[in-house]
């Protein structure tokens, strides 16, 4: 039995960068996943059929009911799109030092950046929901932070791995001195 005190380092995953420098620990992960390729390809189809409907209701001057119908499909398409392209080409980065904990999303504008005391955070945490898909419900992780007022903070949603939201917990926890203790509702494992 090896007695060596040391601890064995968590590995990096894979899609994650990590920067110790002197502004602090920053981690970083690109969202791209195979899923948005789908989602690409529906949105070519979706778009490309309302691109057809407009252009032929412009071209034989259609009654206005045929510009209004499908106005709530253009805001889907837009909405979908708009999620394939983040999906191509967003990243998200934490960054915990200087005092502070930053959640920042982009380069295309996502909500869910902000940034907070550290010295407000008593503890992180995973947590695994179950999302609806017309595939049925699948998992899907995010990383909470309870607040010295009892107040629980969602500081990234939509993570695919369990052992990335893991490893995001145990590294920021690790660089603010942070404790780790279990917490209510918190994903096993």
């Amino acid at each position: 039995m090896n007695t060596d005190s040391s601890q064995i380092k968590t590995p990096t995953p894979e899609s994650f960068t990590l920067n110790h420098d002197a502004n602090g620990l920053t981690i970083s992960y690109r969202w791209f996943s195979p899923s948005y390729i789908f989602l690409a390809f529906f949105c070519l189809f979706w778009d490309g059929f309302l691109v057809f409907w407009y252009s032929v209701a412009f071209a034989q001057d259609a009654p206005w009911l045929m510009f209004v119908f499908p106005l709530l499909h253009l805001g889907v398409g837009i909405g979908l799109t708009y999620t394939a392209l983040a999906g191509f080409y967003n990243s998200t980065s934490v960054t915990a030092g200087q005092g502070t904990l930053s959640v920042r999303h982009g380069p295309l504008p996502w909500p869910g950046s902000r940034t907070m005391p550290a010295t407000e955070i008593i503890q992180l945490y995973a947590e695994q929901r179950m999302v609806q898909s017309r595939n049925g419900a699948h998992p899907r992780y995010q990383l909470s932070a309870i607040t010295r007022d009892n107040r629980k903070i969602r500081l990234i949603a939509g993570i695919d791995e369990p052992d990335n939201v893991r490893f995001l917990e145990r590294k920021i926890e690790e660089y603010l001195g942070i404790q780790n203790r279990p917490v209510e509702g918190e994903m096993s494992g």
